[in-house]
């Protein structure tokens, strides 16, 4: 009888159930190895999870939005400051982007909102404008709503949280903010501008925080003193009938702009908006949502890259634990084939409870981050936002983070001979040439595609598809991240060949560690991969949390030095006329004087005897006339017979600043576009021209001045804060100018062959030369630099007390701030807005060092799983180490030995692949600093490999378990 070698029916099914059975049995056994891969798993999935249920979760939902905004009325009505009809808005009314073209209209006028309220809708007026609060001898700013805001037809936008509505004119409403600010409690009561209420009851606000101070008050508590002074007027609308795209159309020919309920639920059309609809349906919130989507999934390849590697060397492990099991199957028949889904099963059943649990446990944690911040008051978070489709996805996700970590160990125990599985001795791997080549063509490739990146972007600089093909060039370079990390992982095997041909000289442990390394490429690859892996993500987040806090600190603007400010010794007060509200009277404005000798000892009682006082002598900046002048301009008036100079330095033609068409330098490392007063920096207290001697210079400067600042001011000389001032015979051009000239601020015209640069060239209308000194200030603060009072006087420089400098030990408390203001209120009559320089929002020291304890908890921890992987690994090792005498001091110090040659490696090869894709990313945003922080990673570099010894040195048992030899019989 012939054999029917023919394939039986179901037998791929079978050979798939019986590899799931198998893998479940290994998986029961080792039941530690199986939660490691799971938790693995789980890990970046919950991440990942976390951060899309949050980031979705502060985008309001046209339901959400409607709610917020307008409670429960159709929409509201606000003025649009058209200069003409022609005006549009978008369809989310105010709460999105408008649209004017034409010229100004002088004869167009916008009608008062009351006369716009369309039949069959009831008028609830809405205003907002700023009260002021006693603080000691200080009024305090107290920002007011003037509505009755807990109409039934608010619900949503605005809900009681404590205390009653008022039932009296003497009685208010507050936000829990106003109560902390001052102090207060329920009842009692809070002096404004407007009057004297007791605060009954707090208001929560859906679109502000809770810790915003704003008092709530109705329109018949308002005196008629501050009728006529609102900042921002809205009238909402009440009623059955939705508000239409045509409404708005109609609303916005007379300078109303609609904000509708409909038309934010169900907006119309594109070809209903017209021509323009793409820019008025911009949505900056989705766009800003689109960036870090992109950002965050660099990240997130690279936390999945690390996973899988991770997972791959617990599942090699795995593997070779199970060799005999899989080299009897394969001896009874088993093609390879089935060897491989044996192994990969096991990544089905690990990969698909890690995927759920994290998916699971990470939209837990952000619905609990969620309802904390919107129960603390936070607006930042509008609703809870579980997206499933995203969820599922995560999923999948964690599933194929599990088949492709057991896919490699599976293909390479499928290779392993039958008879050499079954013998319990280890035999040499023979490393492929083609994982070397594979390893250079994907460098290259990587190189290839970053460099397409970077054409791209520089081909397309400045055109209007710049923007469009952003997510082509991101995307690229992700993808060349991607195949820049398994470069180096496919080439980690030649390396490591390379480090450990000459090794004779090292200590016999690192040696033998060397040498293991080489021969035992199988275990050694996977080790340094999973650490590469973890390396690459520190480095990507390093170098980008570095580089985003140098360009918030490099973008900010400088007004004096740390913990200093400027209190200026010369106001102006305007009194209303008959204008219309808030006109002022440009003809005769009053001019008052604080005498320094007073403001001086009143600082040091309200801040203290260590505050140091400086008065600023010097020429004119915004002086009255200048004030004046612009005031004139503004309002359309005829500028006054007798001209206004004021003084300024002329730089030469050839230190100006050439802008390119993206606004920024040409260059950005030019040093004509840095410094002090690089762009004109008009409109600050400190004058343009300082008056005095050494001490102003020291409290100018930040510190000592230099020998030579010092004998040129003696000399009769300048000091100059920047040398784009500088001519090239060592002097500078003091010149004088007609502020209202607009040839004064013209940055490009006559004489630039076309370009455009960064200062104006200032039409001087008399220029004195003056030898000159550069000692520039630590900060790029606005002043040109500094003369002495003779040498004013000798050129004719008016001057006069202008600003009392004030440097303070330390940051201002907040009851600090409030003394200061008061003491300047008593002065001035008026309340004057202090602001102390506190320099650049962001820390970069601090968050950068936080950032690194965060990347080495990363790196660490997969520092300490190889380690333990290879000790489970390298048990028999050890065990013959034993048998043939060696000592457990000998065995610790190889055990670490081996560590900290893979973590050295790996944190190495890892730091290159996170900041070369970062660096590159960066480098396509023209302007944005790449900052590399060496010392961080030097300290990533030291500690990785040293915790990985330790732990491993460590965990060496002294004893071992006794084994034997398992030969075929």
């Amino acid at each position: 009888m012939a054999l029917d070698l023919a394939p039986v029916n179901g037998g791929k099914r079978h050979r798939l159930r019986l590899a799931l059975t198998m893998a479940w049995r290994d998986i029961r056994r080792h039941k530690g190895r199986s939660a490691l891969v799971i938790a693995l798993i789980a890990l970046p999935i919950l991440a990942m999870s976390l951060a899309a249920t949050m980031g979705l979760s502060m985008l309001a939902t046209p339901a959400e939005t409607v709610a917020m905004e307008l409670g429960q009325t159709q929409g509201r009505i606000g003025t649009m400051f058209a200069q003409n009809a022609k005006s549009q808005q978008g369809p989310r009314g105010d709460l999105g982007p408008q649209r004017t073209e034409g010229e100004p209209d002088p004869n167009f006028a916008a009608p008062k909102l009351t006369d716009m309220i369309p039949s069959g809708y009831e008028a609830l007026p809405w205003r907002s404008f700023n009260l002021t609060t006693p603080v000691g001898s200080a009024n305090i700013t107290l920002p007011n709503v003037v509505t009755d805001v807990l109409n039934p037809a608010f619900k949503g936008k605005y809900s009681l949280l404590d205390g009653h509505a008022p039932t009296s004119s003497d009685e208010a409403l507050g936000s829990p903010g106003l109560l902390d600010r001052f102090s207060l409690k329920l009842g009692e009561k809070l002096t404004t501008s407007a009057g004297t209420f007791a605060i009954v009851g707090t208001v929560r606000d859906s679109g502000s925080d809770d810790g915003l101070s704003m008092v709530y008050l109705k329109q018949d508590q308002i005196p008629a003193t501050l009728a006529d002074h609102p900042d921002t007027v809205n009238i909402y609308l009440l009623g059955a009938k939705p508000l239409t795209w045509a409404e708005a159309k109609a609303f916005n020919t007379k300078a109303v702009i609609l904000t509708s309920r409909s038309l934010i639920l169900d907006p119309p059309s594109m070809a209903e908006i017209g021509p323009h609809a793409k820019d008025l349906t911009a949505d900056s919130r989705l766009d800003s949502l689109a960036s870090f989507a992109l950002a965050g999934s660099l990240f997130g390849v690279l936390a999945l890259l690390e996973v899988g590697l991770l997972a791959g060397a617990a599942f090699a492990v795995g593997a070779r634990k199970q060799q005999r099991d899989l080299a009897l199957l394969a001896a009874s028949g088993a093609e390879s084939s089935m060897i491989r889904t044996t192994v990969t099963a096991s990544g089905l059943w690990l990969g698909l409870p890690g995927g759920i649990a994290g998916a699971v446990l990470g939209s837990i944690g952000a619905i609990i981050c969620v309802l904390v911040m919107q129960s603390h008051g936070s607006s930042r978070f509008p609703g809870v936002h579980l997206m499933w489709p995203v969820a599922l996805g995560l999923v999948v996700v964690g599933v194929a983070a599990g088949l492709v970590a057991a896919m490699v160990p599976a293909r390479a125990v499928a290779k392993e001979a039958t008879l050499a599985a079954l013998k319990s001795g280890r035999t040499a791997d023979t490393p492929s040439k083609w994982t070397a080549r594979i390893g250079m063509g994907l460098l290259t490739l990587a190189a290839v595609v970053m460099i397409a990146a970077s054409v791209i972007t520089w081909v397309s600089s400045g055109s209007d598809s710049a923007y469009s093909l952003t997510q082509l060039t991101s995307s690229l370079v992700i993808v060349g991240a991607v195949m820049l990390v398994f470069a180096l992982i496919c080439l980690t095997g030649s390396v490591i060949k390379l480090l450990t041909l000459k090794t004779g000289w090292l200590p016999i442990p690192m040696r033998l560690a060397s040498r293991d390394a080489a021969r035992n490429r199988g275990r050694t690859v996977p080790a340094v991969a999973a650490v590469l892996a973890a390396a690459t993500l520190s480095g990507a987040l390093m170098v980008t949390t570095a580089s985003i806090m140098q360009q918030a600190s490099n973008n900010h603007q400088w007004r004096y030095n740390i913990n200093q400010t400027g209190i200026p010794l010369e106001f102006t007060k305007y009194t209303k006329t008959s204008a219309g509200p808030g006109a002022t009277n440009l003809s005769d404005p009053k001019v008052s004087r604080i005498s320094p000798e007073k403001l001086a000892p009143a600082l040091k009682g309200a801040l203290g005897q260590e505050v140091v006082t400086q008065v600023l002598r010097g020429a004119p900046g915004n002086s009255p006339c200048h004030r004046l002048l612009e005031q004139a301009q503004a309002a359309g008036l005829e500028k006054p017979a007798k001209p206004c100079y004021a003084w300024a330095l002329q730089e030469p033609a050839a230190n100006r600043c050439e802008i390119a068409a993206d606004n920024q330098p040409k260059n950005l490392n030019d040093w004509r576009c840095k410094g002090s007063m690089s762009n004109n920096g008009f409109g600050d207290d400190i004058p343009t021209i300082v008056v005095g001697g050494e001490n102003e210079l020291v409290a100018l400067l930040g510190r000592t001045p230099s020998s030579a600042a010092a004998r040129a001011l003696h000399d009769g000389g300048m000091v100059i804060t920047n040398r784009i001032y500088l001519n090239a015979d060592n002097t500078t051009s003091i010149i004088t100018y007609d502020p209202t000239s607009p040839s004064s601020y013209a940055t490009n015209g006559p004489g630039t062959d076309g370009k455009t640069f960064m200062r104006a060239s200032l039409e001087a209308t008399s220029t004195q030369k003056l030898a000159a000194v550069v000692d520039a200030p630590d900060k790029p603060l606005n002043f040109y630099g500094v003369v002495s009072p003779a040498t004013a006087a000798k050129l004719g420089i008016p001057v006069d007390d202008r600003l009392m400098l004030v440097t303070v030990p330390q940051k201002l408390t907040q009851a600090q701030t409030d003394n200061l203001q008061g003491t300047l209120a008593s002065f001035m009559g008026q309340t004057y807005g202090i602001q102390m320089e506190n320099g650049p929002s962001t820390n970069i020291a601090t968050i950068l060092w936080i950032v690194v304890i965060g990347a080495a908890l990363i790196t660490l921890s997969a520092a300490g799983i190889t380690a333990g992987l290879a000790l489970a690994d390298g048990r028999n090792d050890h065990a013959t180490l034993a048998s043939i005498g060696a000592d457990s001091r000998l065995r610790k110090a190889l055990s670490g030995s081996q560590t900290f040659l893979t973590a050295f490696l790996g944190t190495v090869m890892g730091l290159f692949a996170g900041a070369v894709p970062i660096i590159v990313l960066l480098s396509l945003s023209r302007g944005t600093p790449i900052v590399v922080p060496w010392l961080q990673f030097g300290v990533l570099l030291v500690l990785v490999p040293l915790f990985g010894a330790t732990a491993a040195w460590m965990f060496t048992k002294g004893k071992l378990p006794m084994t034997r030899r398992q030969t075929l019989a």
